[in-house]
């Protein structure tokens, strides 16, 4: 299990934040410098696409600070975004999942490997039950990776 930093307490995160669950942003209750101010949006953008937040000169994943304010207990290791937009923090669209379903829905996880060759076409490679299947080249990963969910909801269906 990957380590991660333990969040400030939920009355200290309700001191310093104001949760809009129709939008799902964080904006600043208090002002903390001159660059924010009381109610300003919370958050940047980070390479990954991810919403981070800074408390303490401490970075925190905005989902994992949604939360827990939300719930009001430590987010679990695994959480993810439902509809995999990873700006999109409303607490409907934030769940918990385990380590397995976290790393398929990972692009290293998604059954799709990068073009190489002369080809240049991205290969559909889902794996269940220990075993690799190949389901064809693709020209975009969008097309790959959607070949590879409609295969895994067949094989969920067969399976149930």
């Amino acid at each position: 299990m990957i380590k991660r930093l333990i969040l400030p307490e939920v009355e200290e995160l309700h001191r310093l934040f104001r949760y809009d669950s129709e939008t799902g942003k964080l904006y600043w209750k208090i002002s903390r410098n001159n660059y924010i101010k009381v109610g300003d949006e919370a958050g940047y953008l980070n390479p990954k696409g991810y919403m981070l937040v800074r408390i303490k000169n401490k970075k925190y994943r905005l989902h994992r600070v949604v939360y827990k304010m939300w719930h009001k207990v430590e987010p679990p290791a695994y959480i993810d975004h439902i509809n995999e937009i990873k700006t999109d923090n409303r607490i409907e669209n934030i769940r918990e999942i385990d380590n397995g379903h976290n790393l398929r829905r990972s692009k290293k996880g998604s059954g799709v490997r990068k073009p190489y060759g002369k080809e240049k076409k991205y290969r559909a490679y889902p794996c269940f039950n220990g075993k690799e299947y190949f389901l064809g080249m693709f020209d975009t990963y969008e097309e790959a990776r959607q070949k590879v969910v409609d295969w895994e909801q067949e094989k969920r269906v067969r399976r149930d």
